[in-house]
């Protein structure tokens, strides 16, 4: 556990580095600016969107600049030889990266909507949420070398694993939203506004924990065949 800890705080260190929260202080003030000026009505619709955003679209595109960032600087080949286990390097880049969100999305609803809401369950939905993410994002990028090849592949993890935010706007609206972790996500965190029926809270939890662990077994297979085994040569 402590070197679990330990790893955690250095990827937080190394995030800080690269850059990622100055990044995340721009975008949270441009969301809050452009928030203040919008209806309450408009506001509660696009917050939920917002909140989505940064777990889920920043946290995917995030792990997958840490580890070619990592590829490029040979840091896995040293972690490699260190008493640190795949599990605990999966972990610590889950925590990390969801301890940004929360502390994003924390301070946009805050300053853009206030503190009247149901708490619990925006920040069920944002750890969630960021750990599917974060765990789909690493196996997007695990055989990737470079960021042209992995751009492309990213583009239709995203289409595929995004599409109810097409219905979310109105788009389209189908049964069929409800296979993706998408569409769970976007019940919890929007329900925190505006609430959320029992059936679909229970349904959006489950299914956001079967799809962690399942994507967590694949992270894992991605990280043993691509990284320990070289590609599996």
């Amino acid at each position: 556990m402590r070197r679990l800890w330990a790893n955690i705080k250095e990827d937080i260190i190394l995030q800080i580095k690269y850059g990622f929260y100055g990044v995340y202080v721009v975008l949270i003030l441009f969301y809050i600016f452009i928030l203040k000026f919008l209806s309450i009505k408009l506001s509660t619709f696009l917050l939920p969107l917002i909140i989505f955003s940064d777990p889920a679209l920043l946290g995917f595109y995030f792990i997958g600049g840490l580890i070619l960032l990592e590829k490029n600087e040979n840091t896995l080949d040293y972690l490699l030889v260190t008493p640190l286990r795949i599990r605990e390097y999966l972990i610590s880049k889950m925590v990390s990266l969801t301890v940004l969100a929360l502390l994003a999305s924390t301070i946009i609803v805050i300053f853009s909507y206030g503190t009247i809401l149901n708490w619990l369950l925006l920040l069920s939905g944002i750890v969630l949420t960021s750990f599917f993410f974060v765990l789909i994002g690493f196996v997007a990028v695990a055989r990737f070398n470079t960021v042209n090849d992995y751009i492309f592949s990213s583009v239709l993890y995203m289409i595929l694993l995004n599409y109810p935010l097409f219905e979310y706007l109105g788009l389209y609206k189908s049964y069929l939203s409800y296979f993706s972790p998408a569409k769970a996500s976007l019940l919890l965190i929007g329900g925190a506004f505006t609430g959320v029926e029992v059936w679909q809270l229970i349904y959006a939890i489950a299914y956001l924990i079967v799809a962690i662990i399942i994507v967590y077994h694949f992270a894992y297979k991605s990280f043993y065949r691509f990284f320990v085994l070289k590609g599996g040569k």
